[in-house]
């Protein structure tokens, strides 16, 4: 029997999975279950869910009807908010808005209200979104449309979570462009615990940055991390960067290829907090070609830290027309890399232009669920699970 299984979970409109940039994850829920939130075929948003740590999944649940074209999402607990909320933002085009609606995992998963976070006046591919939720609980989000004429960054005050409404526009950390690639972050250790972390991809400097917000004064700082970054358009393939939550070490981790299916490109990593960016050892150096996008993810029972990413580092396969998911781990905080597992069943490979997982999650040692796109024929959603059961007792995170 495989250790990895893959199946498909979904049909999704596959432009609006990677277009636009938004950020798509899996969620681990405290109780373990699984949610996807997804674009469906139907250009809907939608949510299916799991029990089983991916090996069946619900019927899917409409969080919103219309002609979504991005989509992000954030979860109360990669916060450090004992809740259960899942934030979901989504820019459409009907209207040409970009909205909020929250999924209550800890209540029968029921919906909030749907809220407009930003009107836009017109709607065209390329741009960004992202939404994260401050550690004291306001929910910010950035978004950027209409192939970057249109967007700014918004705040949702705690008190007003999740039917409130958002306040008026606030200091944007530069001015939009439809590249450009933005994950907005709580940040663990500010004074402020309204304050919030991001990182960001500015296309035009070829360079990646960690942004600070401070909410008081409505202002950005911004540290470079690293030059000589190229990323290629989101209208292409997402994600080229990713972002896992360490709470109890106050920081995140950042995964970064340095070049899409290029020779000698490196999966680059980093640990960051507001004080500090500390380069580890690459996940990937020197690569042979044919590798694209990649995702993290942190395990809180074990601090080990999985990076997964599309296209074998040895060669042989072909960026988007025929890939398959691979996966190293790391046990000390990414100072040193396991060797390369692949993560697909047998010798298949797929049309990959978009990968994520649970950036945070509880495994004891066993691989996050990872989905991925598949945009060969049907433009389907799936999802590689590890069907080996951990030795030790589960055991949740708060």
């Amino acid at each position: 029997m495989p250790r990895y299984v893959e199946k498909t979970v979904a049909q999704s409109t596959a432009d609006a999975m990677f277009n636009s940039g938004g950020i798509n994850n899996l969620i681990q829920a405290n109780n373990g279950d699984l949610y996807l939130v997804y674009i469906d075929s139907g250009s809907d948003v939608a949510f299916k869910k799991s029990t089983d740590n991916g090996l069946t999944w619900s019927n899917s649940t409409i969080v919103f009807a219309g002609t979504a074209v991005a989509l992000s999402v954030w979860f109360d607990r990669w916060s450090n908010i004992a809740a259960g909320l899942i934030h979901c933002v989504y820019t459409e085009s009907a209207t040409d808005d970009t909205l909020y609606r929250t999924i209550n995992t800890e209540s029968s998963d029921a919906l909030s209200t749907q809220t407009v976070i930003f009107a836009g006046a017109s709607t065209a591919t390329t741009g960004f979104l992202s939404v994260t939720r401050a550690v004291g609980g306001n929910v910010y989000c950035r978004t950027c449309i209409d192939a970057g004429t249109e967007g700014g960054f918004y705040r949702l005050p705690t008190a007003n979570v999740p039917n409130g409404a958002w306040d008026a526009a606030r200091t944007i950390n530069e001015a939009n462009a439809a590249n450009d690639a933005i994950i907005l972050l709580p940040d663990y250790d500010a004074a402020d615990t309204q304050d919030i972390m991001a990182v960001f991809w500015d296309t035009s400097a070829s360079e990646i940055s960690r942004l600070l917000h401070d909410d008081s004064a409505n202002s950005w700082s911004e540290t470079s991390i690293a030059t000589s970054m190229t990323k290629v358009s989101s209208a292409t393939s997402f994600r080229a960067f990713d972002v896992a939550y360490d709470i109890a070490n106050t920081q995140h981790y950042l995964v970064a290829w340095s070049a899409r299916d290029a020779a000698n490109a490196d999966l680059r990593f980093w640990t960051i907090d507001s004080g500090s960016i500390t380069e580890g050892t690459n996940v990937v150096l020197n690569s042979t070609d044919d590798q694209d996008l990649c995702a993290v993810s942190y395990d809180a029972a074990t601090g080990i830290i999985t990076v997964l990413y599309a296209g074998a580092s040895a060669g042989g396969e072909t960026v988007q027309t025929a890939l398959s998911v691979y996966c190293k781990q790391s046990t000390d905080g990414g100072t040193t890399w396991g060797p390369e597992t692949k993560v697909i069943a047998g010798t298949r490979t797929y049309n990959i232009p978009a990968i994520w997982t649970s950036s945070r999650h509880t495994g004891k040692g066993r691989m996050p669920p990872v989905a991925f796109l598949n945009n060969a024929t049907l433009e389907e959603i799936m999802v590689v699970t590890d069907i080996v059961q951990p030795r030790a007792s589960y055991q949740l995170f708060g």
